[in-house]
């Protein structure tokens, strides 16, 4: 674990459908939520890894925090199953965001606690949290996203710490399709050595993962909130001297409260699944 006379004429066409189109947004003032469910696969090219396999089930949900103006909190609840051949863990997660928002984005901060059990051989940790800042900005039907923040993994002598940044832009070219592109970097210092048939103890190495990424999201119904997802990551993870390349892919089905298009739920209700958390590869 790109595109020109005719490109112009597109461009300026969809350029003029992205400024006559209002921002939509406020802060809550209601409860939101939404349940996911999923099922994807990691695809490591290293000598000998297997395909590793995953069904998940989620939720979360947002609201005001009614005594203070503007401001807004989101819980997040996730429990995954990863299946490979001859082994299996259990995946945990738990999250929490407080933000700011108005009709020009939101700010805030997030929190995220994953916990693995049944860890096969090879994971360097048990544990996985990050922290750190988040953001949206509206341009039209735009949306531009960003995210930073901190690492820290533990359970066992793989443990360590390590930043996160990230940036990603949603298009809603339909009120009910959106089209997601971004960027994750992290860069965690573990306890593990590179080498460790030489000195199993000694330096502390990182793994650096750089991942792409694209999803698409389509709500079938206004009325029933049921969307449809899908979405692609490519990551290059180096650990010390060695490097690997891994291709994620998933596939799932979202339901939200209230009503709407998909670009009012993502901006009046729960976050940008995007934002929340570290990318597919990261942990």
């Amino acid at each position: 674990m790109s595109k020109r006379t005719t490109y112009l004429g597109t461009a300026c066409v969809l350029g003029m459908a992205l400024a006559a189109v209002p921002a939509a947004a406020a802060t809550l003032t209601g409860f939101a939520g939404n349940v996911t469910t999923s099922y994807g696969q990691v695809d490591d090219d290293s000598a000998g890894s297997d395909t590793m396999k995953n069904w998940l089930l989620g939720g979360s949900v947002a609201g005001p925090l009614n005594d203070l103006p503007n401001l807004n909190f989101q819980f997040d609840a996730s429990y995954a199953h990863e299946w490979a051949n001859h082994q299996a863990e259990e995946v945990w997660n738990l999250g929490g965001s407080v933000f700011w928002a108005n009709n020009d984005g939101r700010i805030g901060v997030n929190v995220n606690y994953l916990n693995l059990n049944n860890v096969p051989t090879g994971r360097n940790y048990r544990s996985f949290t990050n922290y750190g800042a988040i953001g949206e900005w509206y341009f039209g039907n735009v949306t531009g996203m960003a995210k930073a923040g901190m690492i820290s993994t533990s359970g066992n002598r793989g443990g360590g710490h390590g930043t996160f940044i990230g940036a990603a832009i949603s298009g809603y070219f339909m009120p009910d399709l959106a089209l997601t592109g971004g960027v994750e970097y992290s860069n965690q210092v573990s306890g593990v050595s590179s080498n460790p048939l030489i000195c199993a103890t000694c330096g502390r190495d990182g793994t650096r993962i750089t991942e792409l990424e694209i999803a698409a999201e389509y709500l079938f119904s206004q009325d029933y909130g049921v969307a449809g997802f899908a979405s692609y990551a490519h990551g290059s993870v180096s650990f010390g001297n060695s490097d690997s390349d891994d291709n994620a892919f998933r596939i799932g089905l979202r339901w939200y409260t209230g009503g709407g298009s998909l670009m009012d739920r993502h901006r009046n209700g729960n976050l940008n699944p995007w934002l929340p958390g570290v990318g597919t590869l990261g942990r």
